[in-house]
């Protein structure tokens, strides 16, 4: 196969990477959970349960409340009719004891019962969700077996939203939306029963989308709006705010769903180093996307645990900033269950090594299209402020889709370049210069192992470490100009390499 090679470009001249967009939502769903400080008491004292087990778990109590409990009941009283007959002075008197002991025992048995069946009641009494639409708002109840719609308040009842902060009150939780009418409040939500700050974002989104020109106070607006750095402040709390125990202690199984149901995995991809990829469905956006997993520790010192989830943290902030066609794009991330996942797009394709183990050397016509694409990525990383280094840019890393565009993925090890400190050495040696040896990569580091993935596959051999290679010395069909290129490319001295893949590129295409 041959890929066209594409002409010289200026960096600001990159396309965009575009990932599927979100479908346009008749109508937008959020969790509204009245007991919400609660849940997350229990839940933190107790084993993260699937919905089955949860169900399971309050039909046991009920059946207990109703049936254990007049058991134990009748038990006690026997117990308590033996010990009068036993202590008693007389047939009478133990009669007498047994009596006001029953009484006493029947009193407690309705007052725990009642208070059992209360408790059940007044939480099957709350609403679960919050349902936003074009004809309007309304509370819903879907607790397991029941599926019950409140009254819909139209948006033309509405004039405005404002923020009420209850005396006494200092918590912005406690803070209550209150959607008006002339006259009077339409509906008040108390701004914690909204579990999260993406969904209380999520209900400003829906009034904007259903209803623009309702009328919105400032304080609301901000109460509701996701605050900066969010994604990266709820990670670490999602990371250290768990029970210390794992529920899974083995890999996902297929239909094993995260993040509030959003993600199903179908099958897992491969096993490495930092973790295990699984390929899952976003049932939000519709398409089939690729779950990085990292295990985090969580029997260790908490410095551990930081500097694990701080290589988890890495690694989202490189790739949520990147946006460029021929990069994996970052869909999502976050934190379950102690371990960090990622939600990349899913590339429908092969690596380099793959199609060199299976498919031997490339011809040197392919070899220069994907040259050329290689180039483009490098030229739009290390043209950012500060640049990009991948430090791993290797025949591994760089998917080959079906339509013949490349994607360079996995930045674990990328870092941005603001200063001149050691750093530690990472990446395939093979693919090193040795100023990465060093543990002070720059931007011709990646030039350079551009170069040795570029004689891996034009010869299939691994390139020697830290050598000028030359692949027509292996592979006579070889031009002596692209042999030109890569020993440049691969020069030990940072003064003899290329200085920017655009003088690269543009050598490339001559």
């Amino acid at each position: 196969m041959s890929t066209p090679i594409n002409l010289p470009i200026k960096p600001e001249a990159l396309p965009s990477r575009k990932l599927p967009s979100k479908p346009v939502a008749e109508e937008i769903i959020v969790r509204y959970r009245p007991l919400v400080e609660l849940e997350k008491w229990v839940k933190q004292r107790v084993d993260d349960r699937t919905a089955n087990k949860t169900t399971y778990v309050a039909v046991t109590t009920v059946l207990f409340a109703v049936f254990g409990l007049p058991l134990i009941y009748m038990f006690l009283q026997f117990v308590l009719i033996l010990l009068a007959q036993i202590t008693g002075p007389d047939a009478v008197g133990a009669a007498a004891v047994a009596a006001a002991n029953s009484s006493l025992l029947s009193t407690a048995f309705f007052i725990l019962l009642g208070l059992t069946l209360t408790g059940t009641a007044y939480y099957y009494s709350l609403p679960t969700h919050l349902l936003l639409s074009k004809r309007g708002i309304k509370l819903l109840w879907r607790h397991r077996g029941q599926n019950i719609e409140g009254k819909l308040e139209s948006w033309d009842k509405i004039s405005h939203m404002s923020i009420v902060r209850p005396k006494g009150k200092t918590s912005p939780l406690d803070h209550y939306i209150r959607f008006n009418n002339a006259n009077a409040e339409v509906l008040g939500l108390r701004l914690g029963s909204i579990p999260s700050a993406e969904e209380r974002a999520k209900v400003l989104e829906a009034v904007e989308i259903f209803s623009p020109d309702l009328q919105r106070d400032a304080a609301c607006v901000q109460a509701l709006e996701l605050p900066p750095n969010y994604s990266y402040t709820e990670l670490w709390l999602q990371a250290l705010s768990g029970p210390p125990k794992r529920e899974r202690l083995t890999p996902l199984e297929r239909g094993a769903a995260l993040r509030e149901q959003r993600y199903s995995v179908a099958r897992q991809l491969g096993v490495g180093g930092q973790g295990t990829a699984y390929l899952a469905y976003d049932r939000e956006l519709q398409i089939e996307v690729v779950l990085k997993e990292f295990i985090l520790p969580v029997f260790v010192d908490v410095n551990v645990r930081r500097q694990s989830l701080e290589r988890f943290e890495h690694e989202a902030k490189i790739l949520r900033q990147l946006d460029f066609d021929k990069i994996v794009g970052l869909i999502d991330f976050f934190v379950e269950d102690h371990r960090g996942y990622l939600v990349l797009e899913h590339i429908d394709g092969k690596s380099l090594r793959e199609i060199v183990l299976q498919s031997g050397a490339m011809d040197e016509a392919t070899v220069r299209g994907l040259a050329a694409q290689m180039c483009e990525i490098q030229i739009y990383m290390h043209n950012l402020t500060p640049p990009v280094v991948h430090r791993d840019f290797t025949p591994d890393n760089l998917i080959l889709r079906k339509d013949g565009m490349l994607k360079l993925v996995d930045f674990n090890v990328a870092q941005q370049k603001e200063s001149t400190a050691t750093g530690t050495v990472v990446g395939k040696h093979a693919y090193l210069p040795p100023e990465q040896f060093r543990g002070q990569p720059t931007t011709q580091s990646d030039i350079y192992s551009m170069g040795a993935s570029l004689f891996f596959i034009l010869t299939g051999q691994e390139p020697d470490p830290i050598t000028t290679l030359h692949p027509r010395k292996v592979n006579a069909t070889v031009s002596e100009e692209l042999d030109a290129i890569i020993a440049r490319a691969t020069q030990i001295e940072l003064k003899d390499r290329y200085l920017r893949c655009e003088d690269l590129l543009a050598d490339l295409t001559r």
